[in-house]
């Protein structure tokens, strides 16, 4: 019987039917999309990396598909060796994940007991706060400073005796801002030890290159819990497989998270990829490289249009508009650019733009430019 025909659906969990729906984002895979004038589409709403990755990759997974009938290995121990081997955590300490937001639903599952406070930056990546609600915890969103950044003042005086759980973005995610070392080295001196701190190292390889010390090195002298997220979706163009890890600043954090993940959560394809991927730096350079130079040229585009564009050590940039940012969105989505738009108070006016190629550079700054002009041009795209 069809649900429509009277048939009543399950009770639902109340935190589960208070959720938002679920959209898919504008641009991303299999979403309906508007080609431009020469018949492509540029795709810089999601963060993704614009190039394929590693050349070995490809091999390495052919080869895996081969035993494509056997479960993965489920603590992935031959990814998390390499990993070791390149961080100088234990590799018991390293936990993979179905990329590294995986991590964001559960160490609030972990560490929260219904009411406990976890603290978060704002506007940041959504899922922390989703994560949080979904352990029935209770978001503190804590507002950035002007440029982008944390706000590690105001994060740590919103601690209080029900805190369990402080998110730190070390680039943050949709603004670009890069967390000061000294910012951080404070939220690791100051958090209390039973709070778990948790550094969103995403985009670690580009934080890297902006001159940013290695969490690892600020973190590993904290006296209580944390831990420090990474992924392959940025540096090493692995976003369609989904492969993240979490480093743990202890064994007890690293067995909680294996008890509670889902025991198969990494394929083995992405586990080879990952392997590939992370013996060929040359090509990960390349990409780094590569997303800073277009990352340059769009802030620099932007710039000479006259909008305010906030500093960013990601592959990304966020910028101010005149007007809603919506609007802007959807004009550029119509020629076939997808961007994307904030829409948290007092940043409704603000869009994000992914680095892409020199292609896709040249592309949303001649439609910008169009955009702000007031009448697109059919060709902007171009």
């Amino acid at each position: 019987m069809r649900m429509d025909d009277g048939m009543t659906g399950p009770t639902l969990n109340r935190i589960v039917r208070d959720l938002p729906p679920r959209r898919v984002p504008p641009g991303a895979a299999g979403s309906p999309a508007v080609a431009g004038p020469r018949g492509r589409a540029h795709f810089l709403s999601l963060n993704e990396c614009p190039y394929p990755p590693a050349p070995g990759v490809a091999a390495a997974v052919a080869a895996a598909l081969g035993s494509a009938n056997r479960y993965p290995d489920p603590q992935g121990r031959a990814v998390a060796a390499a990993l070791s081997a390149r961080t100088g955590v234990p590799a018991g300490r390293i936990v993979l994940g179905h990329g590294s937001d995986e991590f964001i639903s559960l160490l609030p599952r972990v560490v929260l007991d219904a009411g406990d406070e976890a603290i978060m930056p704002s506007p940041s990546f959504p899922n922390y706060r989703l994560g949080v609600v979904l352990a029935a915890g209770t978001p503190v969103a804590i507002g950035l400073r002007e440029d982008g950044t944390n706000d590690v003042d105001r994060m740590l005086a919103a601690v209080t005796g029900r805190t369990r759980l402080l998110f730190a973005a070390t680039v943050n995610n949709p603004t670009g801002g890069l967390l000061p070392d000294a910012d951080l080295e404070r939220l690791a001196r100051e958090t209390p030890p039973h709070v778990l701190l948790v550094a969103d190292d995403a985009y670690f390889e580009f934080a890297r290159r902006a001159g940013a010390a290695d969490p690892l090195d600020i973190l590993s002298r904290r006296r209580g819990a944390w831990a420090v997220l990474r992924t392959f979706s940025k540096a090493y163009g692995l976003a369609g497989l989904r492969i993240g890890y979490c480093l743990c600043g202890d064994d007890a954090l690293a067995e909680s998270l294996l008890k509670v993940k889902a025991m198969f959560n990494v394929n083995a394809i992405a586990q080879a990829a990952a392997l590939a991927a992370l013996e060929d730096e040359a090509h990960r350079d390349f990409i780094v490289d590569a997303c800073g130079r277009e990352r340059k040229r769009l802030a620099d585009g932007c710039a000479a249009l006259g909008l305010k564009v906030l500093p960013s050590a990601g592959n990304f940039i966020c910028a101010r508009v005149p007007g809603k940012a919506a609007d802007v969105v959807q004009q550029l989505a119509a020629q076939g650019i997808y961007i994307g738009a904030l829409v948290e108070p007092g940043y409704q006016d603000c869009i994000r733009i992914s680095t892409g190629t020199a292609e896709d550079t040249d592309a949303v700054l001649a439609a910008l430019a169009e955009c702000l002009r007031g009448s697109p041009a059919p060709g902007a795209a171009s």
